[in-house]
């Protein structure tokens, strides 16, 4: 019965065929449309979960704490704390709740979502995505994680809500 059971799992796990990146994944660390969790496991940290529970979480897995902290008060979604990782993670709370990420590039290893897609992907590479021009430039949506391509490649990415810093 173990043995159907892996047999099964691997057999799915192939029929979803990741999106090529070029980008080095965060080492234990992968984002989706509903949090984060850390590599090879089924543990979570989905939105919602308590402020200093998460950036315990994400502290460990990166092996470093964030280097920064700002906050928003005039986010379109309502003030918005956010907390920045030396690699261009960043965590957004709001109540004191986790809410949202953002992985961005020039800032060491990006993290990438589970679909392999990351600072970094090629543009051509993010099959099946929709496009849209905004103000921000060229934005994508792919599996509910959200974009940003400049220069044929993809600058950051984004789940849940979202403020952004500089």
């Amino acid at each position: 019965m173990r043995r159907a059971a892996l047999t099964l799992a691997l057999l799915l796990g192939a029929c979803a065929a990741p999106m090529a990146s070029t980008s080095a994944a965060a080492p234990g660390l992968v984002l989706d449309a509903e949090g984060l969790r850390p590599a090879g496991s089924a543990l979570r940290v989905d939105f919602g979960r308590a402020e200093d529970g998460a950036i315990a979480a994400v502290s460990r897995l990166l092996g470093a704490g964030p280097v920064e902290t700002a906050a928003n008060a005039e986010c379109g979604a309502g003030p918005v704390k956010a907390v920045r990782w030396a690699n261009g993670l960043t965590l957004n709370f709001q109540r004191g709740a986790f809410l949202g990420w953002v992985s961005e590039t020039g800032r060491g290893t990006a993290a990438a979502a589970s679909t392999g897609l990351g600072p970094g992907t090629a543009r051509a590479a993010l099959q099946g995505a929709r496009f849209e021009e905004t103000s921000l430039g060229t934005e994508f949506e792919a599996g509910g994680v959200f974009g940003l391509v400049e220069g044929g490649e993809v600058r950051l990415i984004w789940a849940g809500v979202t403020c952004f810093f500089r």
